[in-house]
């Protein structure tokens, strides 16, 4: 069965002291481990509404709101609230969250080799940061670019997870991921940018292409480089999760031999040529589902943007604070007081990040009126991804209701 990593955890102390300590843990571990293996088994069927029942479950016993991730849960309330609205290539997103996740007999020896090739491409285990080396090598799991590269498609945890784990009625929803599967890692020049589309140059073609604008080039300036997976789905084409920002050089190496992309750009990371920016691959990269943009940045672009809007500025010192900051920039886009705002990126991608979460989503939903359908279906045809789709169903909702 999987060895869950539903929390970040610590070692034991193994003092003479902390016994009783360790006893503790170990007595709470087995009563953990059902609702461990529930909620694992729960998301490979597909079932995102019973994953959250156990998890609910498993907070009312153990009495602790911070044991799971909260992308996980961010991730299953998106699944179980925006269900119809969503497109396919969510649940493609969706079984590669699971199958980073999936730490089974088979994947365990292969996630630890990608372990090692992440943490060796950052400069050993003392050039990283934790609260202590468990925590450490935590956040390079959950957070490191290249580590779940190559787990996932080099030392191939999703073609195991689909063919092994994943149920029938979980695959069935998912758009091409075949294809996901088999997609090549490429290197592409950011070229332009519009709210629904990202223009990119394929430096191994030559040619123009384009992708879904969900954030992916948040990082990234006009003309530089970057390399990724670009995968096909019903609406075009998309990253299966934001690209990582390289310089040209290292670009130009991964399009004239892909299949050595590892090394060069493990190399890359350890070797900052003249002039260059360090490679941050556990920078930026939170791998979530329906959108690209890194937290800190449409937690920085909201309160930017709204504050260009209101005139003043909004501290944002605690969860209530940014949540005010998040409805009121909803708001203002709902309203059409977006123009002149001065943003470092694009604020579209943002805003269709602010209003898919829910905690910001549904007080705004609270207060929508009638007169606010037209606002909604002009703000969708603003807003690439699903969020498009969430409007115009608010926006169908308020014109059955009048």
């Amino acid at each position: 069965m999987p060895k869950s990593r539903g929390r970040r955890g610590r070692k034991p102390s193994r003092s003479l002291s902390g016994g009783n300590r360790l006893n503790d843990a170990r007595a709470r571990a087995l009563t953990e481990f059902p609702f461990l293996q529930a909620t694992d088994a729960a998301e490979a069927r597909g079932d995102a509404w019973g994953t959250l029942r156990i998890i609910e479950e498993h907070l009312q016993v153990r009495g602790d709101q911070n044991f799971w991730r909260p992308w996980r849960i961010e991730r299953l309330v998106q699944l179980t609230r925006l269900g119809p609205v969503l497109p396919r290539w969510a649940t493609s997103r969706w079984i590669l969250a699971q199958a980073a996740q999936w730490l089974d007999e088979w994947g365990r020896s292969r996630a630890s080799k990608a372990l090692d090739i992440a943490v060796a491409a950052r400069g050993g285990v003392a050039a990283l940061v934790g609260t202590d080396a468990v925590d450490a090598k935590v956040k390079v799991i959950d957070h490191d670019w290249l580590f779940r590269q190559v787990y996932l498609y080099e030392l191939g945890a999703l073609q195991h997870f689909v063919g092994r784990v994943a149920t029938p009625d979980l695959l069935v929803g998912a758009d091409r991921l075949d294809d996901w599967a088999r997609a090549p890692m490429g290197a592409f020049r950011f070229v332009d940018e519009s709210p629904l589309t990202l223009t990119w140059l394929d430096l191994a073609s030559g040619q123009e292409v384009e992708s879904l604008n969900l954030g992916t080039a948040a990082l990234l300036d006009f003309d530089e480089c970057a390399v990724g997976r670009l995968v096909p789905v019903e609406e075009g084409a998309m990253f299966e999760s934001a690209p990582l920002l390289v310089p040209e050089r290292v670009a130009r190496q991964v399009a004239d031999q892909p299949a050595d992309w590892v090394a060069t750009v493990s190399a890359a990371c350890r070797e900052t040529g003249p002039g260059e920016e360090p490679i941050m691959t556990g920078h930026g990269h939170d791998f979530r589902l329906l959108t690209d943009l890194p937290r800190f940045v449409q937690q920085f672009v909201a309160a930017s943007a709204l504050e260009d809007v209101t005139g003043r500025r909004t501290p944002v010192e605690s969860e209530t604070d940014l949540l005010s900051v998040e409805v009121g920039l909803l708001r203002a886009a709902l309203d059409g007081r977006m123009a002149g705002v001065e943003a470092p990126i694009s604020i579209w991608p943002s805003v269709a990040a602010t209003l898919l979460n829910l905690r910001v989503m549904l007080p705004v939903e609270e207060d929508l009126v009638a007169s606010d359908a037209p606002k909604l279906e002009r703000l969708a045809g603003l807003l690439g991804g699903p969020a498009a789709d969430v409007c115009l169903s608010l926006a169908r909702d308020l014109a059955t209701a009048a």
